[in-house]
């Protein structure tokens, strides 16, 4: 569950509850939309301004105030220990409104014993925990599916740097807020926030209580988890979420499986080299005996440019593709060996610290 003594230079957007007294309000000015803007709608009816009015009409019933409480071991300097009774705040993203089902971060609801849900409707519900993932910080609930809005899944393969997006969310526990920005950067990794990274970055403010809540594009779609901010304190304009596929990719094991078993392949990668190849994917450097990857029939300095159809972008996202693989199945690989493209089939064995 999100406590209130992290400070780090990277730092996840915690959840917290009844901040806004102890902290103070910050106020951010977003930069004005441009009037016409390709993607922006246009109210006709007001004199033709451009708004994020009917996106937010449509999706913003779809994000959840997220309250928690349980308890937290606080260790004296003397070395003895005591429970204490703690309480969080963060948001969430209703993403089945037919199952009740709600994407959050998991050190959102780490350690609670109880969680609320609170819809944009003013609704209170109880939330069962239904699975949570400390390695992609990602955590699914479920919720009683009455009268719910869902928000529709979006295709983060498509996205660019300088996309519009909207965030939602908590933050400070001041209630549903709304900002908005752009892309700024995709695929970020080596923050060292969580075990499996492939972050969005935006500029759209995020701030504590904004964890869980949900970065849309401008067709209304999600596209990420909110999870993380860069700096000591409030939003400086570099937030971090996780991308949908993965969010989505955790949501279908916890609810089919009840946990996440991660995959592994049995090789060692590096990103390729620009003059190495004539497409971006993964240089598969060693391949270790018995593997999986030995199996299937892969060998040194072959470059994985696809997995299951989709391209490959670098050694990290193959890395995470794998790992979110569930053990047992068996996927494609399309490999560049020799100037030739090939397709081979590997079945993914359980996991093990490295790839």
């Amino acid at each position: 569950m999100a406590n209130n003594t992290t400070d780090i230079s990277t730092r996840r957007n915690l959840g917290r509850g009844r901040l806004a007294g102890a902290l103070g309000i910050l106020f951010v000015l977003a930069s004005p939309l441009v009037a016409g803007a390709a993607g922006i709608p246009i109210d006709e009816a007001r004199g033709g301004i451009p708004t994020l009015a009917p996106i937010l009409e449509l999706r913003a019933p779809g994000v959840v105030q997220i309250q928690v409480s349980g308890t937290a071991e606080l260790r004296a300097r003397n070395g003895t220990t005591q429970q204490r009774q703690v309480q969080g705040a963060g948001s969430g993203v209703i993403v089945d409104a037919e199952k009740g089902y709600v994407l959050t971060n998991h050190h959102v609801i780490e350690n609670a014993s109880a969680i609320r849900v609170t819809l944009s409707d003013g609704r209170t519900l109880d939330a069962t925990l239904v699975g949570s993932d400390q390695a992609t910080d990602i955590a699914v609930l479920k919720v009683a599916a009455v009268r719910l809005t869902a928000v529709p899944f979006g295709e983060p393969e498509t996205l660019k740097v300088g996309d519009f997006v909207i965030a939602i969310g908590n933050p400070f526990g001041l209630g549903q807020t709304v900002t908005s920005g752009i892309i700024s950067a995709l695929g970020r990794s080596a923050l060292n926030i969580e075990g499996y990274e492939d972050f969005i970055q935006t500029d759209a403010s995020i701030n504590p209580g904004n964890s869980g809540g949900a970065l849309i594009d401008m067709n209304g779609r999600l596209i990420g988890i909110n999870t993380a901010i860069l700096g000591p304190g409030g939003n400086i304009g570099i937030g971090f979420a996780v991308p949908v596929d993965i969010a989505r990719s955790v949501m279908d094991q916890v609810v089919k499986y009840g946990d996440v078993k991660r995959g592994l392949l049995g090789v060692d990668i590096e990103d390729v080299a620009v003059n190495q190849v004539a497409k971006a994917g993964a240089l598969i450097k060693t391949v270790r005996a018995g593997s999986a990857a030995e199996k299937a029939g892969l060998v040194a300095n072959d470059v994985v440019v696809a997995f299951n159809g989709a391209n490959i972008r670098g050694a990290n996202d193959l890395r995470n593709k794998v790992a979110l693989t569930r053990v047992g199945n068996s996927v494609n690989l399309t490999v560049l060996r020799n100037g030739k493209t090939q397709t081979v089939e590997a079945k993914i064995v359980e996991t093990a610290p490295t790839l």
